[in-house]
């Protein structure tokens, strides 16, 4: 907690960094989309080695918000399904090139010892250009107090499952927080936060396997990845403190629902859209308090 009594959102926005993070969660999963569309209203082409190193200096800026910000273990998908089941020309050849120069090329390694960040790059199906990129990320400086970054690629949305179902076989686990570490290698906490882009969505493929916790869900509408730390802090507000509506004694909590009866009665429904063009983008929701 910044103090006794919640901060206000202002008094958060302006708190110093410390603060933050004692109400930042250990682990999270950062799954942004539309970067190709962000590149169309930048008027760049989005094909090509230009487009990659622009989209990856913008990730990189996101990456550091979050780990400034108090985050332990951020999971972060570079390629799912859908991406290997694209037909865009060229598109698919250049997939696994742009992962391991973007993950584990020698600036980005140099990049990660600079922040002291370790990094781990994780293929359900790895090949030899996937399996030696995340070999060259294992440093012998590594330890588990730092910040961790995890890459992953999902390449048929059965394969997560395969992941449970390999680790059971190899290992006589008993317990949720057994299983996790033999499918990573360590402990890692449950998620509790997810940031991610466009529809309200979750699937086997972007959650990574056993680590669903008390999952807090967000969905920017900004295409890329254009997370401010002005909205990453009012996330860390809503998760922090605007959620936290539990009562062991729901007697009066249940009570103070009369005093906003319109807003019950009248209550929208959260993830319904409307199509532009060939993009989905939700429908506006906003209430009036009587003050």
């Amino acid at each position: 907690m910044i103090r006794d009594s919640i901060p206000t959102l202002a008094e958060f926005l302006q708190a110093p960094l410390e603060s933050i993070r004692q109400v930042a969660p250990k682990t999270m999963v950062f799954s942004s989309g539309g970067s190709r569309r962000k590149a169309a209203l930048a008027n760049l082409p989005a094909t090509g080695e230009a487009y990659a190193r622009w989209s990856h200096g913008q990730l990189l800026a996101c990456l550091q918000l979050f780990f400034r910000h108090g985050i332990k273990h951020l999971f972060l998908p570079m390629l799912l399904p859908n991406q290997f089941q694209e037909t865009t020309p060229d598109y698919r050849e250049h997939l696994e090139g742009w992962v391991a120069r973007g993950a584990a090329g020698s600036a980005m390694r140099e990049f990660y010892r600079e922040h002291n960040w370790r990094v781990r790059l994780l293929d359900t199906q790895p090949s030899p250009i996937i399996t030696e990129a995340a070999q060259s990320l294992h440093q012998p400086s590594d330890n588990s107090e730092q910040p961790t970054l995890w890459w992953f690629i999902v390449r048929d949305s059965e394969d997560p499952w395969q992941a449970i179902f390999q680790a059971a076989h190899q290992t006589a686990f008993k317990t949720r927080s057994q299983a996790i570490e033999a499918i990573y290698g360590e402990p890692i906490p449950p998620a509790e936060l997810l940031v991610s882009f466009g529809k309200p969505q979750i699937n086997q493929d972007v959650l990574p396997p056993l680590l669903v916790g008390n999952l807090q869900c967000y969905w920017t509408q900004k295409p890329g990845y254009t997370l401010s730390e002005a909205e990453f802090r009012q996330i860390l507000y809503d998760f922090a403190y605007t959620r936290q509506t539990w009562q062991s004694d729901k007697t009066e909590r249940t009570k103070a629902a009369l005093e906003f009866r319109q807003h019950w009665e009248r209550g929208p429904i959260l993830g319904l859209g409307q199509q532009l063009g060939p993009f989905w983008y939700p429908q506006s929701t906003s209430i009036e308090l009587e003050l």
